[in-house]
């Protein structure tokens, strides 16, 4: 039988070198590194700010129809964080050409401006973390007559979007915008009613530099609802969602839909609106087993589940949706997501007034603030304004909120005290233009938005935007889309 030993190795030299091996990894254990570590978890940054400077992208649409009579503003604010300190906040249209925005003094808001371009938003210094924006459209007439508001989203590498429509009545764009000089490409994955679907052309979409690029769920007609989700493999991007409703040919609703929370096993959906109208609960399940998912309104008075939608099944690698109407009988709310595995998910209320034309807006989960929760914009000419707060929590929370003029006049400040998966609301009538920030404890689970409503228009017109934390980036660390997730 041959030796197998190299040359000039002995048992007892063997012996010593496994010993000293062992004695380097067991030093690299206790100095924090491993040598036989599981597999990378799927919680990493997904922001990817510079040093001292980020930016935002306020998207529009398409030109509309000749008939439209459309308004579109943009809103930023600086909040006051760090009023030592010096910062700046700057506006260009995506292809880098200059416009009239700028601040450079915390705790101001730049008066809100039109546009008919999307917008990039610079903050540097001390704004880089202390500062958000808003982007509103008001349009009477024409194919898209509604109100759709947005915050503007900072680029990231991973988007998730639950239960987009891809119907002749329910119809969606994609719009994925890249600030970067250098071209990004992403991955598309789309999750339908029974399971993946299969897209020609999804993996290794190409977005130049300085551009947007659309995608339409046309072609998935019969999968509706959709869920989708975008990786970039190279550079980052924006991505948000233009839903457009229609009935018997009439339109029906028109709305911007952001990213949802990526997938966990406990998300809340925030800002659900009071009043009559359809609320329908889609929920996405990227894993490769069936999910069941719990559902709870957080209401005034505290939990409870909402009749004849209690709980979900969904398909695995799937997307389910459930009529919320019945079980929150006209009051705003939260809505808490428990599975069993990791999900996320939306709901698409629509407005119903006194025969009046029907309007949608789209809420997607969001993440709990930290510290502080901000909407650029808070009360507007164009609309009233609502401040929906739910706590998701298991435990008591107590915050505060204050309004500001864009002058940096504190026009209003009260505390409300949230019970454990319970929402509060507070109506907003400070003098317009203002914005509100939301001061929430530490480790608390508050997620809030503002509802905007035209009851006085022939288009009952609805909208929601949910608040952020400016420096959500620079604090905690974001999700990425985990595909392996429950396998």
């Amino acid at each position: 039988m041959s030796d197998l030993r190299a040359p000039g190795v002995t048992f007892s030299g063997r012996r010593a070198i496994a010993l000293g091996v062992a004695s380097v990894a067991l030093l690299l254990i206790l100095g924090g590194g491993t040598l036989l570590r599981a597999e990378a978890p799927a919680a990493q940054a997904i922001h990817s700010p510079q040093v001292g400077r980020t930016t935002m992208i306020c998207t529009t649409s398409a030109p509309l129809s000749a008939t439209a009579r459309a308004k579109t503003e943009v809103s930023a604010v600086a909040i006051r964080e760090a009023p030592d300190r010096p910062g700046s906040l700057s506006g260009s249209t995506l292809d880098a050409k200059p416009v009239k925005l700028k601040l450079s003094e915390p705790g101001k808001g730049a008066e809100p401006f039109r546009t008919n371009a999307s917008i990039v938003i610079a903050a540097d210094g001390a704004m880089a973390t202390a500062s958000s924006a808003v982007i509103v459209d008001d349009v009477t007439g024409g194919n898209e007559p509604g109100l759709k508001a947005a915050p503007c989203l900072a680029p990231a590498t991973a988007h998730w979007f639950s239960g987009l429509g891809a119907t002749d009545e329910d119809s969606t764009d994609l719009i994925l915008s890249n600030p970067d000089d250098a071209q990004a490409q992403v991955d598309l994955r789309y999750y339908g009613r029974s399971g993946r679907i299969a897209v020609p052309g999804s993996p290794g979409l190409v977005i130049r530099g300085h551009d947007s690029r659309r995608v339409s769920l046309a072609d998935l007609r019969g999968e509706s609802p959709v869920s989708v989700a975008i990786q970039a493999s190279q550079g980052r991007v924006t991505a948000v969602a233009k839903r457009t409703q229609t009935r018997q040919f009439k339109p029906a609703g028109v709305d911007w839909q952001v990213p949802s929370v990526s997938p966990s096993r406990v998300v809340v959906i925030p800002g659900v609106p009071a009043d009559e109208g359809g609320r329908q609960l889609v929920v996405t399940n990227p894993n490769n087993s069936r999910a069941t998912v719990a559902v709870q309104v957080l209401g005034f008075q505290g939990p409870y589940a909402p009749s004849g939608a209690a709980s979900v099944d969904v398909p695995a690698e799937g997307t389910a949706s459930v009529n919320l109407e019945p079980g929150l009988a006209g009051e705003a709310a939260g809505i808490k997501l428990t599975s069993d595995v990791p999900v996320t998910g939306a709901v698409l209320a629509t407005s119903r007034r006194g025969g009046k034309g029907t309007d949608l807006a789209v809420q997607s989960a969001a993440a709990p603030l930290i510290g502080t929760g901000v909407s650029a914009l808070a009360t507007s000419d164009i609309a009233d304004s609502e401040l929906i707060i739910s706590n998701g929590g298991d435990s008591d929370a107590q915050a505060t909120f204050e309004v500001f003029s864009y002058g940096g006049v504190k026009l209003r400040t009260d505390d409300v005290v949230l019970a454990a998966n319970s929402t509060a609301t507070r109506r907003l009538n400070s003098p317009a233009p203002s914005y509100v920030v939301v001061n929430v404890p530490d480790d608390s689970s508050v997620v809030a938005g503002v509802v905007l409503t035209q009851p006085d228009r022939d288009v009952a017109g609805l909208a929601t935007i949910p608040l952020s934390s400016p420096d959500l980036a620079s604090r905690a660390p974001a999700t990425r889309p985990d595909y392996s997730a429950g396998r």
